[in-house]
């Protein structure tokens, strides 16, 4: 224990420990980092408002929740709004499903309990057709039990992310400054530090808020578009659900290179093959992809996304080559890390660099 006495000593001990708290803290994270990032994202995105409502409500754990919220609501509408719309195509996907042999089998003895033949019914469920019922699920529930489980499994797993990603948001907004405060005492206000991490803040900030922005001018102009050319449009909708898929194509924009056309291309093709095969006017899938490309992939992508990256101090083509170079690099979560470490890099080059090989000449 000789080597532990002294100043260097005890440094040493501190140091070993804060390593092992560390990498004890990494590996807890290792697995949630998407989750982590999307955080830091819709943090950045939605500081702005936070500080806003925090000059009138004076209340952070209040302004926090209202600013959770203001994300939530929006999120529930979509998935709510698409739940929607898919509940109705299962119903049709289900008349005509291997589901319907539960309910011929089933028929019989639920007609016969809404009648109150009670009787009947028990001599029914002990004769050969009861056995015919008892093989029926014990063929079936098993993978049906079997695929419950895996949903149940999957809905858990998104539940627990989504309510994870929620504690981080809170905190991080509530706290961001008490976390800045303890850092800068920690190095002491080192200038470079400061001014590094400063600029690096700023500029994330104006990166993600600028994504959200594009995001919202790009479901807004869609739905526009789309419900304008329903209303012109004599011959029955074009589009059948403008709502969703203006949302749809919203979300879209974050994806790195291909953008919304991830959405409306392939729509655009589905109307084209109803046009083909069906009596669709050929005008619908020309009009759509007329107007979806010069109005909706136009306006968001090249005037709104300009004028807000302007804001910032990292080089547009930069921010762009980061989404698409992070995803491919880390997957989905790529997409969040990639313009962070952008904006570490392109900060780093600027203020550090250069008086990094200055030292090193001078030395």
């Amino acid at each position: 224990m000789g080597v532990l006495r002294g100043r260097d000593g005890t440094r040493l001990l501190w140091t070993g420990l804060g390593l092992v708290i560390a990498v004890l803290i990494g590996l807890a994270l290792f697995r949630y980092v998407g989750t982590l990032l999307f955080a830091i994202f819709v943090y950045y995105a939605t500081r702005p408002l936070y500080r806003w409502l925090d000059r009138y409500l004076e209340h952070p754990n209040v302004t926090a929740t209202v600013t959770i919220l203001f994300v939530v609501i929006p999120m529930v509408a979509v998935i709510g709004y698409a739940g929607v719309v898919a509940l109705g195509e299962l119903d049709r996907l289900l008349a005509t499903s291997s589901l319907e042999t539960y309910r011929s089998v089933f028929q019989p003895y639920l007609r016969l309990a809404r009648e109150g033949h009670i009787g009947r019914l028990r001599e029914m469920l002990g004769t050969g057709m009861g056995g015919s019922v008892a093989g029926t699920l014990a063929q079936r529930l098993p993978s049906a039990v079997t695929r419950l489980s895996s949903i149940a499994g999957f809905v858990f797993s998104v539940l627990a992310r989504f309510f994870l990603m929620l504690t981080f948001l809170f905190y991080l907004l509530r706290d961001d400054h008490k976390l800045r405060h303890w850092f800068y005492d920690s190095v002491d206000h080192d200038e470079r530090i400061v001014e590094y991490t400063t600029a690096v803040d700023g500029d994330l900030e104006t990166v993600f808020v600028s994504n959200l922005a594009v995001i919202a001018v790009a479901a807004g102009v869609a739905t526009a578009t789309y419900v304008g050319l329903n209303v012109f449009a004599s011959s029955g909708s074009v589009v059948a659900t403008p709502v969703l898929l203006s949302l749809l194509i919203g979300i879209g924009t974050l994806i790195p290179a291909v953008g919304m056309k991830i959405v409306y291309v392939p729509y655009g093709l589905l109307l084209l093959g109803l046009a083909v095969t069906t009596a669709t006017p050929l005008w619908h899938p020309i009009a759509f992809f007329a107007l979806t490309f010069v109005v909706v992939d136009t306006i968001p992508d090249f005037f709104a996304r300009s004028f807000l990256s302007a804001r910032s101090g990292v080089h547009m083509g930069l921010v762009l080559l980061g989404y698409f170079l992070g995803t491919l690099a880390f997957g989905w979560y790529g997409l969040f890390l990639g313009p962070i470490v952008v904006v570490l890099a392109v900060h780093f080059a600027d203020k550090i660099f250069p008086d990094l090989v200055d030292d090193l000449f001078v030395s």
